[in-house]
């Protein structure tokens, strides 16, 4: 099919006019072009959102043909445009095509080298002023993604920017990519986080991850106030974060003794003079309750059963900022801010040591929890390539054919990880998905490329289900094995990701302070 726009040649007397053909402008039906001799090979012709945008919007810029002897039309550029659209149709079915002479061999290659070689895609910088540009005009973001073909995320990062000029200014100038950009404009209220940001850019550790962490800090903080509100409702004298944190020393009444040496029993705890409380946070580790409960299950038993994750839960306690004014003393009688000795006799360096490991714990804890948000963003767009990624072949053989626990467990649960990752509702019930949720997913892999990243998802998934914090506490070979893959695939891991990989964690640069509060059940005696 075709439909003719034709524009007349201008006439002119000399002999070298004479040889000028009159051009023709065309709307053709691309699957009926001949793809001519290209020196472009490679037509990355699967993007996703160029197909998309083809098929929603048509060709937007004509392509360049010419008739051959018998009457054809012979593509001379536009091969990506002309194959992608006979690939997933035009609103048309239509694109438009320029007509122009047959060009001499010599001059065919040399035209198409140029058009590809001196092609230069938009900066990101003028992307964040064309997406403000729509969104000035009333345009929502998502029909930005829709006219523009420009994915989501992307649009998103760009409207962050219009918004903070000190990002967009270094955006413009080359310091910041778009997506650099969007994370320094969600902070830049912020300078000490931007301090952070500043030092995991300079040390090349992951944004993405210390912006994640931040997030869940200010998340916690909230939480922490909250509390301290609720209780202050309750008519408790509760001290705020700022508070604990001015106070020379916070010291829980339940450590301190009466001049006499004797404990002093909890109903007059709010008695003492100058008492207030002080909200800590505690963790509770389910695996302690777990192995009580299932001494004396079978091996196998266990391991279709296994401990929740560790969770932290709000306990007041009762403390005193002023030992002096509260007539009470410490315990033994030492005169430091702590005790030289426990009851059990523990030396000052013992108690030091345990409080830093538990310092450490409890920053790893939460340094995971914030990797494991960035990390399964990613897995979720993984997980829907086309194609398997160089290596996958031999992470699914060993996983088949070792039988590994985290991919029969998955399969015995019909892969609920891998539903949330793909963004399917799952199913609910012991078993999760049914057969026939889990034959949909499998039936849509209908080529060998398709139905191999649909199985590498299932193995990664299931990997994925069974990591939490414990698993930079005892990391095994297989964690090693498949996170090692993922950063092949282009994962960065954060810091206490990488003691998987039989790493040491580099020192952190940003300020520990704020795992003092977590602290107060080991600060005095």
């Amino acid at each position: 099919m075709t439909d003719t726009i034709q524009t007349p040649a201008d006439t002119a007397a000399d002999d070298a006019s004479e040889a000028v053909q009159a051009e023709e402008f065309l709307y053709l039906d691309p699957a009926a072009i001949i793809i001519g001799t290209n020196v472009r090979t490679d037509l990355r012709a699967d993007h996703k959102e160029f197909r998309k945008s083809i098929k929603e919007r048509g060709v937007l810029e004509a392509v360049t043909v010419y008739r051959n002897e018998d009457g054809q039309y012979v593509l001379l550029r536009g091969q990506r445009r002309t194959v992608t659209a006979a690939e997933v149709g035009t609103p048309t079915g239509l694109i438009p095509a320029r007509v122009v002479p047959q060009p001499a061999d010599a001059d065919r290659i040399g035209d198409q080298m140029v058009e590809n070689i001196h092609r230069a895609g938009m900066r990101e910088a003028e992307i964040v002023a064309g997406v403000e540009q729509l969104a000035l005009l009333g345009v929502s973001a998502a029909q930005i993604a829709k006219r523009t073909s420009i994915d989501r995320p992307t649009v998103n990062a760009a409207l962050v920017v219009t918004k903070a000029d000190q990002s967009r200014n270094r955006l413009d100038s080359g310091d910041l990519t778009l997506e650099e950009a969007a994370i320094f404009a969600e902070f830049e209220h912020d300078p000490e986080a931007v301090e952070r940001l500043e030092n995991a850019k300079r040390w090349r550790r992951s944004l993405a991850h210390e912006a994640q962490r931040l997030r869940d800090e200010a998340a916690e903080r909230e939480a922490d106030a909250a509390e301290v509100e609720r209780l202050r409702s309750e008519g408790l004298p509760v001290l705020s974060a700022e508070e604990v944190a001015e106070a020379d020393e916070v010291l829980r009444i339940e450590r301190l003794v009466t001049e006499d040496g004797e404990s002093l029993p909890e109903e007059e705890w709010p008695n003492v003079p100058g008492a207030r409380v002080q909200v800590v946070k505690e963790w509770v580790y389910p695996e302690d309750e777990y192995d009580e409960e299932h001494e004396d299950d079978s091996d196998e038993e266990r391991e279709d059963d296994e401990p929740g994750e560790p969770y932290q839960q709000y306990v007041p306690v009762w403390v005193v900022t002023d030992l002096a004014a509260s007539g009470l003393r410490r315990r033994g009688g030492g005169s430091g801010s702590t005790a030289s000795a426990d009851e059990g006799g523990e030396s000052e360096e013992e108690a030091e040591a345990r409080r830093e490991e538990r310092r450490r714990v409890i920053a790893n804890n939460k340094a995971w929890s914030s990797a494991e948000t960035v990390r399964r963003e990613w897995l979720a767009t993984f997980v829907a390539r086309t194609t398997a990624p160089k290596g996958a072949e031999a992470l699914i053989c060993e996983a088949v054919v070792t039988g590994h626990h985290s991919l029969s467990k998955a399969m015995d649960h019909r892969h609920p990880m891998l539903f949330t990752l793909l963004g399917i509702d799952v199913p609910t019930g012991y078993y999760g998905a049914g057969y026939e949720e889990c034959h949909k997913i499998a039936t849509k892999a209908s080529t060998p490329k398709a139905a191999t990243m649909t199985t590498l998802a299932a193995v990664v998934a299931a990997w994925e289900a069974t990591t939490g914090k414990h698993s930079w506490r005892n990391p095994s070979a297989w964690d090693a094995r498949v996170l090692g893959a993922l950063v092949e695939w282009g994962y960065q891991p954060s810091e206490v990701e990488r003691i998987l990989l039989g790493e040491e964690p580099q020192p952190s640069t940003e300020d520990d302070s704020g795992d003092d509060a977590d602290e107060a059940s080991d600060s005095a005696a």
